[in-house]
């Protein structure tokens, strides 16, 4: 089983780099952030002609996240129960052949002390509660997303520059920490416990030549996933060409036996 999450920063712009994508990686799941559309403008035919069923939770210019499986996902999660009046599209969960697989995005903060800040904290609460209340940890899961956080000083190209800064402040890298204490693993990390490896630079001052970038995008697994890896990288080359998104995908393979079986959707003639 191969496992692909990445912001895509709007699916329609980059529609034809994930269809390349798709192609080259020949992934199972793809766990997809910033959509920036609604359902009704989401590309569901193209992707069903590639082999791939979509579950989508957009909203109009910002944010959306979305699963594509090539097998039909069942028992499906649409945002936090907990919090109805949070509208944001940022969290679709479901299970896929006896895996359970959340795709979050979560909340940039913007600046440390502001309102998207205590938003962006208290989001990571509710992601805690509803991993806790809603999913089996002790089954095979994996929790894929953009989280915005940047866990340690090898995940980040400058630390001393970032310090205090939104997306690197300890009260961010404590509420991550919290998510984990649940029994997730950084797969990422589990194949490569130390290194750079950014997963995302910023579009001004030309970042990406200069690889000032941040690791602050994860697939995250229970136990039973740990036991499955096999191999986790990111896909750097992605961020180059012609109008990339700003993060790079990652990657994670598992070994045979991690999925229940594997009948995947045919393609559209």
């Amino acid at each position: 089983m191969k496992v692909v999450t990445w912001n895509v920063n709007s699916i329609n712009v980059r529609l034809d780099r994930l269809s390349k994508l798709l192609k080259r990686e020949d992934p199972d799941v793809v766990c997809l952030q910033e959509l920036k559309c609604t359902e009704d403008k989401f590309p569901f035919e193209a992707l069903r002609e590639k082999g791939f069923e979509s579950i989508v939770l957009g909203q109009k210019t910002y944010n959306g996240v979305a699963i594509l499986s090539k097998v039909k996902p069942s028992k499906i999660w649409k945002g936090f129960e907990t919090a109805p009046t949070d509208t944001e599209a940022r969290l679709i969960g479901a299970q896929i052949d006896g895996v359970t697989v959340i795709c979050v995005y979560v909340p940039n903060g913007q600046e440390v002390g502001s309102d998207k800040y205590r938003y962006k904290l208290k989001w990571l609460e509710h992601l805690r509660a509803f991993l806790k209340e809603e999913v089996d940890l002790n089954s095979p899961v994996l929790v894929c997303g953009d989280f915005n956080i940047a866990p340690t000083e090898e995940d980040v190209f400058d630390p001393k520059a970032w310090e205090n800064q939104v997306l690197f402040s300890d009260p961010e890298k404590e509420s991550l920490k919290t998510i984990m204490g649940l029994g997730l693993t950084d797969l990422y990390r589990e194949i490569h416990p130390t290194g750079e490896a950014f997963t995302w630079w910023d579009y001004r001052n030309i970042s990406f030549p200069k690889n000032h970038g941040l690791r602050i995008d994860f697939i995250l697994g229970s136990s039973k996933a740990v036991s499955f890896i096999e191999d986790a990288y990111v896909d750097r080359n992605e961020r180059k060409g012609t109008q990339p998104s700003d993060h790079a995908p990652v990657v994670c393979l598992f070994k045979e036996g991690f999925l229940q079986k594997r009948t995947h959707l045919p393609k559209s003639l």
